[in-house]
């Protein structure tokens, strides 16, 4: 029988794949304590804009005005990223690009996954088919996890 641990990990392996197809790949692509605090305060500012106008109240402006179109790939958060020139420019104003933000989104994903089952059956196994840069954004999320705010 499968448990939710397992199933999720391979879930996350399976993504990663899909997303190495794509321009950037968050299976590769190393975050560092610095780019997250960059991307929290992007992120901050970013739900602090002002709905755009026809979206439908209590929106924010990040959100997708579609609610049945899931993002699949760096290439596709990014294109959404980049349709609302006020989030380009937060985006700027922290030095990330709409690619490096999604990817790093991506990445940082996987790993607070793996943090959330690391201890289930079946996650170090699952564990071992991880990237060194997989393994490393695990670590850097695990010291952020504990880092006094």
């Amino acid at each position: 029988m499968f448990r939710l641990p397992v199933i999720t990990l391979v879930l996350c392996a399976a993504l990663t794949s899909a997303w190495a197809a794509g321009v950037a790949d968050p299976a590769t692509f190393r975050l560092t304590p610095a780019l997250l605090d960059r991307m929290e305060a992007a992120t901050a500012e970013v739900n602090k804009l002002p709905a755009k106008t026809g979206s439908r109240p209590g929106q924010n402006a990040d959100d997708s005005s579609d609610d049945d179109d899931d993002d699949e790939s760096v290439e596709d958060m990014a294109r959404k990223i980049d349709a609302d020139p006020r989030v380009r420019s937060v985006l700027a104003r922290h030095g990330l690009t709409s690619v490096e933000y999604a990817t790093a989104t991506l990445a940082a994903f996987h790993a607070g996954m793996a943090l959330a089952v690391e201890k289930g059956p079946g996650a170090a196994k699952a564990a071992q088919g991880f990237t060194a840069a997989q393994r490393a954004n695990v670590e850097v999320m695990r010291s952020r996890k504990k880092a006094p705010k």
